[in-house]
């Protein structure tokens, strides 16, 4: 199998822009993200894991489906890592 280039709007992948774009566009998503930007002591890695920490939370409880299985897979693509470090950087 071929890996194809996944990258969507200069991020890794679209999972990782989608988070990113809510991140920015909700405003109790937005103002929870600053209080963990500060609380990482501008740690990369410890923002990244609060960040999917905050995913996890936010994922709506639904049955066990296929669709249940979709949602969860494209959040476990999103790059936190890469999140946290532009969210350090503005």
């Amino acid at each position: 199998m071929h890996e194809k280039d996944r990258t969507y709007n200069g991020w890794s992948n679209y999972e990782t822009w989608n988070f990113k774009l809510w991140l920015d566009n909700d405003e109790p998503t937005y103002n929870r993200t600053k209080e963990l930007v500060k609380a990482s002591n501008r740690d990369a890695g410890e923002l990244a894991s609060h960040l999917r920490d905050l995913a996890m939370d936010e994922a709506p409880e639904i049955q066990a489906s296929f669709y249940a299985d979709v949602m969860m897979a494209s959040v476990r693509e999103v790059n936190y890592y890469e999140v946290a470090k532009s969210l350090l950087e503005d």
